[in-house]
This record gives C-alpha cells, structure tokens and sequence, in this order.
C-alpha cells in the first residue's frame, strides 16, 4: 500500500498574484505582528533560531515576550485613520505633482507645444493659453555660510545697532538745533535791527506767517505803493534775504543827460551797484529804485500832455528841449550798466541838477497826497474821478525857457550897451530881480518852512525877472520877463514899462506898459525907442545947431542948406547891425555904423563928433 501512487483529482492550484502583492504582505505582517513598530532584525534572528531548535513561538506576544495590550477593535481604528491620514497626504502630493506636471507643461508650451499639449491637464486647456508663461535662466545665486553666531548674538547685534542709530539721531538732531537756533538767532536780530532803524516791520497781508518790511512810499500810486513791501525770509545762513516778489526787475536809477546832435555833451553819474552788508541800506537802495521808477513813469505820462512844448518819447526816453539846440534825455537805466561819461564841460552838474529837481518834486507831490487825504472827500459821483497828473517837467520847462529868454534879453541888451557906448550914447543895463536866484538869507527866503520845501515852492510858481534900462534922454525902461506853461501864457511874455520924464520926446506919446510875445517884437521896439532917443538927446544937447525933427515919430533930423538950397538930411537907425548913421550934406552922402566891435578899434569917432567932422 505504500507503494501506491496518490493521484489529485482536483485541478493543479493557480497562482494567486494578490498573495503576492505589498498590500497583502502588509496586511497579514500587521494580522499577525500588529505592527511594524517591534520588528527588528535582532527579532526576526531569534525567531528562526527558536524555530530550528523547535521551540513553541507565540506570535501574539512581542519579542521582549509581553504580551499586546490593543485589542481587535483598537487596532481597526487606528488603521482607519492611518489610512485616511496616507490616503489624504497621497492625495495632497498628487495634486501637487499635477500641478507641478502642469507648470512644466505650460513652460514647455512655448518652445514645443505638440509634445507639451499631451501632459497639460484638459482644466489647464480650457483655462489658460498656450505660451503665455515663459522662463529664463538666472545665475544660482550663492547659498549663504552658515551663522556661526547664536540667534542671542544676532539680537544683540540688532539691539546695539539700534541704539548707535539713535544715539547718532539724537546727536544729528542736537547739531541741527543748534544750527537752527543759530540761523534764527541771526535772522531776528538783523530783523529787530530793520525794526531799530525806523522801517516798518508787519506781517505781509497774503501770508500772515510771514514777515514784511514796507520801504515805498504810503502816498505813491497804488501799483507802486504795493510793490514797496519785500518779504523778509530766511536763507541757508540765517540771513534776512529781501523777497521784493515777481514784479522786481532789479535796481534802476532815473538817467539824464544832456545832448546835442547825438552827441552826449554830459550825463548824470549813475551810483555802481554796491555791495552793501547791511539791510538797511539794501532797503534804502530798493526805497530810492522804486522811487525813480514812479518818477520815470510820472513823467512818461505828463510828457503825452506837453507835445505843444516839444517834449515828447521815443526810444524809452523822455526828451526835454534845452538851450543851444540841446536836449534833456531822461531815461531808466539799470545800476552798473551805464557808460561812464565821454566829453564834460561847465554843464556836467546840469543833469545831476535835474535829476535832483524832479526828485523833489515827486516828494512833493506825495506830500500834495498826503494833505489831500485829510480834507473832507468830495461828493460821491458817477463819474470816476481821474488821477491827476503831476507837475514835474512843467517847472522844469518853465526854468528853461525863463533861464534862455533872459539870456537872450541879457545877450541883446549888452551887445547894444556896448554898441552905444562906442558911439559915446548914455545906456544902462541892470537886473533887478530874478526869481531864478535863491539863497538862504534873501528877501524871497521863507523863515517859517524848510530849505527844501521853500525851493520847492519857489519852482512851481511861475518865474519872472526884471530888467532895467537906462537910455541917455531920461528915458528909462522895465522889462518884466513872465515865463509859465500853464494857461494864458503857455511860454515866455515881456512886459515894457516906459518911464520918460521929458513930455516932448515921443517916447511920451507911447503906451506905459506894453505886451510882447515874442524877443523879435521886443527887440524891434526897444531899437526903435533907442533910435528916438538918441535923435531927441542929440537936439537938447545941442551938438546939432541949426538941425529940426521933422517928426517926433521918425528918428530923422533936417536943415535947410541955403549954399544948395537943398536940406541936409541925417538919419539915426538902431537896429541887428549896430547904430547906424547916415547923412546927405552939400551934395555929399555917407554912413558910418558902430557895432560891438568898434570898442576894441583905435581912433573911434563918436556920434557927436562924426556929425562935428562932417556936417559941421
């Protein structure tokens, strides 16, 4: 029987892949280990060594041979959450594998986007388009060497750090506030030394934070009178610096000179521009800049209403008729660019007279202002009421052409003395008075007001001189010289007053007082009653016996010549060329003239003794 062969009638058993598989192994390890957490090497050795030597092996306990304390059911759980954490955390790398897979895919979209198009998830097609995310390769930056201090050292470090930085803020800050009070030190002391000096010091009206100091004048027009406050700011040093605003065009002084044929003759000097380290004269410098400005623009308009007296702009000037065919330019020049003076004569303090002349009467029209605010307003109109204009050039034009007529009357009335005293005629040439002379201690002085005020006066009223003349038949004249711009007169008028205490002379017969407008008619009466006069002297001197007047009017004398019965005729005319004296004597004719010249001549016959030489 034992011999016999067994022969299976069931089928060869297949082989289970499953039993073979990690889950399965895993699975009966931890059905009959419990876990993985005991198995050692060490373990597993003795197991085999028990199992060779036959040894009973109880699985149920550990190899320290304790037994487990889990039971079944403990142990079914802790599998359950063990395998939600592991399915959770496979789930948590594989969505960020895809997600990586996707990234890399949409990278290499750009350059090979058939190949990259199979590995792009179907959400990522829908959603995002191919190319649009690209990638450049950047140099590895280097890994940083490993702190060999502590993180306490590292605090430290910070914490000393930041104490050094705000020990050096509070020492920056120190400094600064030292700095600071420095700078403000100085600015208010130049400001309290403004203050000392008698400039008004405010608050600017816009920017009450900010101080002002007011250098114009409170009576000048409104656009000047706003431009004399500056703005006193501080600069990097604590220096008061002037903020004279946008309306500043730097400092300019009023330019005259005297010129004649486009040649200047001689100029005003115009004072350098000064480097000057105190405030206060920087204030007087912009005060006298802003006055000069005005005055320029005071006189650009009063010289549109003086076209009649040939004053007139051009250029940026204000041209002013003067003497000898001369002009007066005015202009506003800019300090420092003025040229220096070419050519000077007697002249040169003209233009610096002028310039201080219409300085004066700018300050006195702001005086006018002043007094006019404290009289009582007019009536309120609808009409506005237009600025007048004020009288600057009209008192210099007056003493022009007052100074040029009695030059003129002076010039001709000497040419004749001269001219009658080489003919030996009595004639006599003295200036009484003059409006034009003006010194302290004179009968015209005023005691009660200043120097300035009083000479201010004295040009705005109209000037007048007197001249007298002396003729040699008691006959004595009194030129009155009136000069004004203002109406009736509009220029210069004589007045002739004629005193003859001989009632005979025809100079009896004519006005007392006569009126000239012009030094042509002037001269032509004066030469007329010269004429009359020295034919009436000659007659009551008797140096001509035997000789009549054929008429008082005609400066003629005749005699009946009984060899010839014809009249001896002997003619005085006075005139441009001298005196001249003509004759017809015994069928004989002559002249002889005496100018101004025949002083100097040797052997000079007077009128009495030409008629003695040649009419006997």
């Amino acid at each position: 029987m034992a011999d016999q062969l067994a022969i299976s009638l069931r089928a060869w058993p297949s082989d289970d892949k499953t039993t073979e598989s990690l889950p399965y192994l895993i699975a009966r390890i931890n059905d009959q280990r419990g876990s993985f957490r005991n198995i050692t090497e060490a373990s597993l050795e003795e197991e085999i060594r028990r199992a060779e030597r036959g040894e009973q092996i109880d699985l149920s306990a550990d190899e320290d041979g304790v037994p487990d304390s889990q039971d079944n059911e403990a142990k079914g759980e802790e599998l359950a959450v063990a395998r939600e954490d592991m399915i959770k955390r496979i789930g948590e790398a594989y969505n960020t594998s895809s997600q990586a897979l996707d990234l890399v895919s949409l990278l290499l979209t750009s350059h090979t986007p058939k190949v990259a198009e199979t590995t792009v998830s179907p959400y990522v097609k829908q959603t995002i388009p191919f190319g649009s995310l690209g990638a450049e390769i950047m140099q590895a930056t280097k890994e940083a060497e490993p702190e060999e201090t502590s993180h306490d050292l590292v605090g430290l470090g910070w914490r000393l750090r930041s104490l050094t930085r705000s020990a050096d803020s509070l020492l920056n800050s120190a400094t600064r506030l030292e700095k600071e009070m420095e700078r403000e030190s100085t600015y208010w002391q130049q400001v309290l030394q403004v203050k000392e000096a008698g400039w008004p010091v405010s608050r600017l009206p816009g920017d009450r934070q900010t101080l002002g100091v007011r250098f114009g004048f409170a009576e000048a027009h409104a656009d000047f009178r706003d431009r004399g406050l500056a703005a006193l700011r501080r600069d990097a040093d604590g220096n008061v610096d002037l903020d004279h605003g946008r309306r500043w065009q730097g400092e300019k002084r009023l330019g005259v000179r005297l010129v004649k044929d486009k040649r200047v003759l001689a100029k005003q000097p115009v004072e350098p521009p000064g480097d000057d380290k105190t405030l206060s004269e920087r204030l007087l410098r912009a005060r006298n800049s802003l006055f000069d400005e005005e005055l320029f623009h005071e006189l650009n308009r009063e010289a549109r209403n003086l076209v009649s007296q040939e004053v007139y702009c051009m250029g940026g000037h204000v041209n002013v008729p003067y003497h000898d065919d001369c002009q007066l330019e005015i202009s506003l020049v800019d300090v420092g660019m003025e040229e220096p003076t070419i050519s000077s004569n007697d002249d040169s303090t003209i233009p610096a007279a002028i310039a201080t002349t219409l300085r004066l009467l700018l300050a006195h029209a702001h005086r006018q202002n002043l007094q006019r605010r404290y009289q009582p307003p007019a009536p309120i109109t609808d009409t506005p009421t237009a600025r007048p204009l004020y009288s600057l050039l009209r008192p210099i034009l007056e003493i022009i052409q007052h100074q040029s007529a009695r030059n003129k009357v002076q010039s001709e009335f000497e040419s004749l003395h001269i001219t009658l005293l080489s003919a030996d005629q009595a004639f006599a040439v003295a200036e009484t008075s003059s409006s034009l002379g003006f010194h302290r201690g004179s009968d015209n002085f005023p005691t009660a007001t200043s120097t300035a005020e009083a000479l201010v006066k004295r040009l705005i009223r109209p000037h007048h001189s007197q001249i007298a003349l002396t003729l040699s038949n008691k006959t004595a004249f009194l030129l009155d010289i009136h000069t004004s711009v203002f109406p009736p007169t509009y220029g210069t008028s004589f007045q002739l007053t004629t005193t003859s205490l001989t009632p005979e002379s025809a100079v009896a017969d004519m006005p007392q007082i006569m009126h000239f407008r012009t030094m042509e008619k002037l001269r032509k009466h004066v030469w007329n009653v010269t004429s009359l006069d020295i034919v009436a002297a000659l007659l009551q001197s008797g140096s001509v016996p035997g000789w009549t007047q054929p008429s008082r009017y005609q400066a003629e004398l005749r005699r009946k010549n009984v060899a010839s019965r014809t009249k001896d005729r002997l003619s005085i005319i006075v005139d441009a060329g001298g005196l001249k004296a003509t004759w017809a004597c015994n069928d004989k004719t002559g002249s002889r003239v005496w100018t101004s010249a025949s002083m100097t001549e040797d052997g000079a016959l007077s009128l009495t003794d030409l008629i003695k030489e040649q009419l006997g």
